[in-house]
Protein backbone atom coordinates (compact mmCIF):
# COMPACT_ATOMS: atom_id res chain seq x y z
CA UNK A 1 0.00 0.00 0.00
CA UNK A 2 1.60 3.28 -1.02
CA UNK A 3 1.40 6.45 1.62
CA UNK A 4 -0.71 9.17 1.11
CA UNK A 5 0.42 11.72 -1.68
CA UNK A 6 0.05 15.23 -0.87
CA UNK A 7 -0.21 17.48 -4.07
CA UNK A 8 1.95 20.46 -4.66
CA UNK A 9 -1.13 22.66 -4.87
CA UNK A 10 -2.09 21.67 -1.32
CA UNK A 11 0.98 22.43 0.14
CA UNK A 12 1.45 25.58 -1.78
CA UNK A 13 -2.11 26.39 -0.20
CA UNK A 14 -0.71 25.28 3.07
CA UNK A 15 1.65 28.15 3.26
CA UNK A 16 -0.18 30.92 1.58
CA UNK A 17 -2.64 30.21 4.31
CA UNK A 18 0.17 30.57 7.47
CA UNK A 19 1.85 33.30 5.61
CA UNK A 20 -1.43 35.56 5.62
CA UNK A 21 -2.33 34.51 9.24
CA UNK A 22 1.16 35.75 10.34
CA UNK A 23 0.73 38.59 8.30
CA UNK A 24 -2.69 39.77 9.49
CA UNK A 25 -1.47 39.10 13.05
CA UNK A 26 1.53 41.69 12.37
CA UNK A 27 -0.79 44.38 11.37
CA UNK A 28 -3.57 43.77 13.85
CA UNK A 29 -4.42 46.89 15.95
CA UNK A 30 -5.11 44.46 19.19
CA UNK A 31 -2.31 43.87 21.95
CA UNK A 32 -1.55 42.28 25.13
CA UNK A 33 -2.85 44.01 27.73
CA UNK A 34 -2.74 42.93 31.37
CA UNK A 35 -1.10 42.88 34.69
CA UNK A 36 2.31 41.95 34.84
CA UNK A 37 1.79 38.66 37.25
CA UNK A 38 1.87 36.97 33.50
CA UNK A 39 -2.09 37.00 33.24
CA UNK A 40 -3.15 38.96 30.06
CA UNK A 41 -6.42 40.39 28.31
CA UNK A 42 -6.59 41.19 24.65
CA UNK A 43 -7.72 44.94 24.70
CA UNK A 44 -7.90 46.98 21.60
CA UNK A 45 -5.78 50.21 21.43
CA UNK A 46 -6.12 53.72 20.57
CA UNK A 47 -3.26 55.96 19.40
CA UNK A 48 -2.36 59.59 19.59
CA UNK A 49 -2.67 60.31 16.89
CA UNK A 50 -0.40 62.73 14.70
CA UNK A 51 -3.70 65.18 13.66
CA UNK A 52 -4.01 67.86 15.61
CA UNK A 53 -7.25 70.24 16.11
CA UNK A 54 -9.80 68.68 17.77
CA UNK A 55 -8.38 68.34 21.26
CA UNK A 56 -7.67 71.20 23.69
CA UNK A 57 -6.91 71.25 27.32
CA UNK A 58 -7.41 74.45 29.49
CA UNK A 59 -3.91 75.65 27.80
CA UNK A 60 -4.34 74.98 24.30
CA UNK A 61 -4.47 72.25 21.46
CA UNK A 62 -3.75 68.68 23.32
CA UNK A 63 -3.36 64.82 22.14
CA UNK A 64 -6.49 63.16 20.74
CA UNK A 65 -6.70 59.57 21.09
CA UNK A 66 -8.27 57.12 18.20
CA UNK A 67 -7.38 55.74 15.09
CA UNK A 68 -4.97 52.71 14.73
CA UNK A 69 -1.43 52.85 14.54
CA UNK A 70 -1.10 54.27 10.71
CA UNK A 71 -2.57 57.20 12.35
CA UNK A 72 -0.19 57.42 15.26
CA UNK A 73 2.18 59.88 15.83
CA UNK A 74 5.75 58.44 15.74
CA UNK A 75 8.38 59.56 18.14
CA UNK A 76 12.00 58.80 16.99
CA UNK A 77 13.45 59.58 20.43
CA UNK A 78 13.00 55.90 22.22
CA UNK A 79 16.84 56.87 23.69
CA UNK A 80 15.93 60.44 25.12
CA UNK A 81 12.68 59.35 26.45
CA UNK A 82 14.80 57.23 29.11
CA UNK A 83 16.67 60.92 30.48
CA UNK A 84 14.88 62.14 33.18
CA UNK A 85 14.33 65.50 30.85
CA UNK A 86 12.46 63.15 28.68
CA UNK A 87 11.66 63.41 24.62
CA UNK A 88 10.01 66.80 23.58
CA UNK A 89 8.67 67.04 20.05
CA UNK A 90 6.60 68.99 18.57
CA UNK A 91 2.89 67.83 16.89
CA UNK A 92 1.82 70.00 14.22
CA UNK A 93 -0.93 70.38 11.67
CA UNK A 94 0.66 70.26 8.64
CA UNK A 95 -1.89 72.09 6.68
CA UNK A 96 -2.28 75.15 9.92
CA UNK A 97 0.97 75.35 11.61
CA UNK A 98 -0.89 77.50 14.32
CA UNK A 99 -2.74 73.68 15.31
CA UNK A 100 0.15 72.62 17.27
CA UNK A 101 1.24 71.54 21.04
CA UNK A 102 4.21 70.68 22.75
CA UNK A 103 4.71 66.70 24.43
CA UNK A 104 7.19 65.28 26.78
CA UNK A 105 7.14 61.68 26.87
CA UNK A 106 9.39 59.51 29.67
CA UNK A 107 9.86 56.07 28.20
CA UNK A 108 9.97 53.51 29.81
CA UNK A 109 8.39 54.77 33.36
CA UNK A 110 6.72 52.02 35.58
CA UNK A 111 5.96 51.40 39.13
CA UNK A 112 4.33 55.33 39.38
CA UNK A 113 1.79 56.24 41.77
CA UNK A 114 -1.72 55.20 40.82
CA UNK A 115 -0.48 53.72 37.74
CA UNK A 116 -2.46 51.73 35.36
CA UNK A 117 -1.54 47.56 34.84
CA UNK A 118 -1.34 48.73 31.44
CA UNK A 119 0.95 51.86 31.51
CA UNK A 120 5.05 51.81 30.55
CA UNK A 121 5.25 55.40 30.06
CA UNK A 122 3.32 59.04 30.93
CA UNK A 123 3.47 62.60 29.02
CA UNK A 124 2.69 65.85 29.42
CA UNK A 125 1.60 68.43 26.76
CA UNK A 126 1.46 72.20 26.73
CA UNK A 127 -2.31 72.02 25.87
CA UNK A 128 -2.70 70.75 29.33
CA UNK A 129 1.06 71.34 31.35
CA UNK A 130 -0.11 71.10 35.10
CA UNK A 131 -0.94 66.82 34.34
CA UNK A 132 0.79 64.35 33.38
CA UNK A 133 -0.87 60.96 31.68
CA UNK A 134 -0.03 57.87 31.64
CA UNK A 135 0.63 55.88 28.10
CA UNK A 136 1.24 52.37 26.60
CA UNK A 137 4.43 52.92 24.36
CA UNK A 138 5.27 50.63 21.92
CA UNK A 139 7.98 50.23 19.68
CA UNK A 140 8.20 50.15 16.42
CA UNK A 141 11.82 49.79 16.04
CA UNK A 142 14.85 51.03 17.60
CA UNK A 143 14.70 53.77 18.12
CA UNK A 144 11.29 54.69 17.34
CA UNK A 145 7.72 54.28 19.60
CA UNK A 146 4.24 55.36 19.40
CA UNK A 147 1.55 56.06 22.21
CA UNK A 148 -1.69 53.61 22.95
CA UNK A 149 -3.97 53.71 25.31
CA UNK A 150 -7.27 50.75 26.26
CA UNK A 151 -9.81 51.75 23.83
CA UNK A 152 -12.68 53.05 25.90
CA UNK A 153 -15.82 49.62 25.85
CA UNK A 154 -18.68 50.27 23.42
CA UNK A 155 -21.27 52.81 24.64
Amino acid sequence: MMPHQISRATIVASISIVALIILAGHFMATELIGPSSGTSTATASIYLLSAVGACKGPSGFAPCFGGNITQAEVFNCANVATLPSGCTQVVMNPSNQTMSYRITIWYPVLAQSNEPSWANCKYQSSGDPTHQYFGNCILTNSTAFVVAQPSPPPV
